[in-house]
């Protein structure tokens, strides 16, 4: 895996965590259309929509930086596949539908990368 590729995924997990804010800090509006609850308190939508949006700039400062940080990727990775096997779980017990599982193996792969580059690039 080249850094070049790893840096890519940074930059566009940047835009993918802007779409993930938006879907959950507005599910009435957007999370239908991700297959996800609509009525939630806005505690929970809020809050959980703040998380996704650091963790999108947190993305891009890693992208941007001269030196990849293997911690960083770690967390990056681990938030990512905890996020599609939550989706997962959530799908079993019949609280969002398949394509919200569908589509939430896009943060499997990204979660994979960044995992693979934690190892790839570790001092």
């Amino acid at each position: 895996m080249s850094e070049r590729f790893l840096r890519n995924t940074l930059f566009f997990t940047f835009f993918y965590n802007l779409m993930g804010f938006a879907t959950f800090m507005f599910p009435a509006r957007f999370g239908g259309m991700a297959a996800l609850p609509t009525d939630v308190p806005f505690l929970y939508s809020g809050f959980i929509a703040t998380n996704i949006l650091l963790f999108a700039f947190v993305g891009l400062w890693q992208a941007r930086a001269t030196t990849l940080h293997t911690p960083v990727l770690v967390i990056f990775g681990v938030s990512k596949i905890v996020f599609f096997g939550l989706m997962t779980a959530a799908w079993s017990l019949g609280e969002v539908a398949f394509a919200g599982v569908a589509m939430s193996a896009v943060d499997l792969a990204m979660g994979v990368i960044f995992l693979l580059g934690a190892k790839r690039f570790a001092a």
